[in-house]
């Protein structure tokens, strides 16, 4: 199985190849913006392999939640690629990939949202416990069961998601002709437009 995962939510993005059991993955740490810095580097990485798009069997990307502009440059490459070359395209979210690490144990994934505000899920053994949310930090924190490691950019252990956990977790699904954003709440620029 072939896979090409895109993790664009956060600041630093990364692209990953799953290539029957093997991931491979680029960070991208640049100036660049993601829209001009992640497609290159996915070229990249499957010219590294003798690879191109059209080998792929699906394609993934991390829905979010995070950045809104980054979510959407995710979403619409693993859209568009799938679209191309009638593949399937998978959906995983941020806080999901956060935990994919550290299965075995209970975890909470916790990104930064700003003012205090987060995007919280906890999980156990793979298994969804509190579905991810948008929160205040500390009414989330303030009741999580004692044996629960804390990741993110919310907590001590500031990991980001990976495209290589977003990469083997679609391993484990089925694919969608098109995936959607995860937006757990408005953009500023909607919340404006409210008021």
């Amino acid at each position: 199985m072939k896979i090409l995962a895109f993790e664009t939510t956060d600041a630093v993005a990364s692209v990953a190849l799953y290539l029957d059991g093997e991931v491979f993955e680029t960070v991208i740490d640049t100036d660049k913006r993601h829209a001009e810095s992640v497609l290159p580097a996915a070229e990249a990485l499957l010219a590294a392999y003798n690879l191109s798009t059209a080998d792929m069997d699906a394609f993934a990307a991390d829905v979010g939640p995070g950045s809104f502009t980054g979510v959407r440059i995710g979403v619409c490459m693993a859209n568009a690629l799938g679209a191309a070359h009638q593949k399937p395209v998978v959906a995983v979210d941020a806080l999901e990939a956060l935990a994919y690490p550290y299965r075995g144990q209970t975890v909470c994934a916790l990104i930064d949202a700003r003012n205090d505000n987060g995007y919280g899920a906890v999980y156990r053994n793979g298994e969804v416990l509190i579905a991810p949310c948008a929160c205040v930090i500390a009414d989330f924190t303030a009741n999580l069961p004692e044996d629960c490691r804390m990741v993110g950019t919310a907590t001590n252990d500031p990991n980001l998601p990976s495209a290589s956990a977003v990469a083997r977790i679609a391993t484990e699904r089925m694919g969608e002709k098109e995936i959607a954003p995860l937006y757990l709440k408005l953009s500023q620029a909607e919340r404006m437009w409210n008021k």
